[in-house]
């Protein structure tokens, strides 16, 4: 939820005017599959089919306000959990998400161009699934989950825009309240997830032709997990930096990366950084309507030798993703399109699974998806 949220708020960090005067309303189908080499102790396969639906829509040209669901089926096969485990489970999903919805007011600070967003998190999701996802999905730090089923959850956000120039820096802050993790489902205790602020900083430079220099910096910090009001874990802070050239008509591509300093258990922070560092590309090619990305992610090893427990050395053990997407987006008037893409990538994940000996051993997954989308501009 936490990522879900930061997506939606971040782009508020842009604060020219939308395209779309009066809002949109979009529904479309996706489709997931993966399979790994994970032969021995037992095969790790899963699919999801997602269903969309989102609107946004513009009160007036200050106000504007949005939703956001989608219904899923899914099917998740992997080993019990239990180390050197040769029995499979299987978990079946049929259920709708979690909703999102918020607003968004633009008004003047001092004569600055600002914007304030708030949103929340309904529980209308499948609270036991992201604890039964967890024996097949793909690594989530390189696939983000597709699917929330959580607790209440709120957010808010405030930015402001700095004229320099031609160009302008856009500053921005805000706190998200992550509310309980699968409330009632699969845990002995009462598990609250914890709550973060996060800051950010761009500076977007307008070229010649539609084409844009975006620069970003911005800051994450988590505040503790509570389980029955005792502090279990905290993750650390961690700092994001990128570069990006955007070209609608051409070469487009984002160059970043990001630290984690050490996390913390049961309120120690630990003697060695459980997350690597990690860096990562996209570039995306426009030949009008048809588009062809490809993206590479590499994450580093962890700081835990190879001496330290099994689960220590599993906790972000590095790896690395590719993968290609084509898209293709259909006119169909002045006020709709129909948008297509498939894309595949290879994900390696380094000490991501047990073998039948209770070992650590290295992972690979591959993962497709089909994804399309319907807007009405309204």
């Amino acid at each position: 939820m936490k990522y879900r949220f930061l997506a939606i708020l971040l782009a508020s960090l842009g604060l020219s005017a939308s395209a779309m005067a009066n809002g949109s309303l979009n529904i479309g189908a996706s489709y997931d599959g993966w399979s790994t080499n994970y032969v021995a102790p037992s095969m790790d396969n899963g699919y999801e089919v997602f269903t969309p639906v989102g609107f946004s829509f513009d009160l007036d040209p200050q106000i504007s306000v949005y939703a956001q669901s989608e219904f899923a089926t899914a099917n998740y096969v992997g080993p019990t959990g239990a180390v050197g485990s040769v029995t499979n489970m299987t978990y079946n999903l049929t259920n709708i998400s979690d909703t999102v919805a918020g607003g968004k007011i633009s008004f003047k600070t001092f004569g600055l161009k600002s914007v304030f967003e708030a949103a929340i998190n309904i529980p209308t999701g499948d609270t036991s699934w992201e604890t039964k996802a967890q024996i097949s999905e793909p690594p989530i730090q390189f696939v983000d989950d597709r699917y929330s089923g959580r607790g209440l959850g709120l957010s808010g956000f405030y930015g402001l825009s700095l004229p320099d120039g031609r160009g302008e820096y856009t500053v921005g802050g805000g706190y998200l309240y992550a509310g309980a993790f699968n409330p009632n489902y699969g845990l002995s205790t009462n598990t609250k997830l914890g709550d973060a602020v996060f800051g950010a900083l761009n500076r977007v430079t307008p070229m010649s032709n539609d084409e844009n220099e975006i620069i970003r910096v911005s800051v994450y910090q988590s505040f503790p997990t509570y389980e029955n009001g005792v502090n279990v874990y905290q993750l650390g802070t961690n700092f994001n930096a990128s570069y990006n050239w955007s070209n609608p008509k051409a070469l487009s591509f984002e160059i970043g990366g990001q630290v984690y300093l050490p996390s913390s258990y049961n309120g120690t922070t630990e003697a060695y950084n459980s997350n690597g560092p990690r860096v990562y590309g996209v570039a995306t090619y426009a030949f009008d309507d048809f588009t062809l990305s490809g993206r590479l992610k590499y994450i580093f090893q962890n700081d835990y030798p190879t001496n330290q427990s099994l689960a220590q050395a599993n906790d972000g053990g590095g790896g690395f993703q590719a993968g290609i997407e084509p898209g293709y987006r259909f006119r169909m008037d002045e006020t709709s399109f129909l948008k297509v893409s498939a894309s595949f990538d290879e994900i390696y994940a380094n000490n991501y699974a047990y073998t039948t000996s209770g070992g650590l051993t290295g992972l690979n997954f591959l993962f497709w998806a089909i994804h399309t989308e319907y807007q009405w501009k309204l």
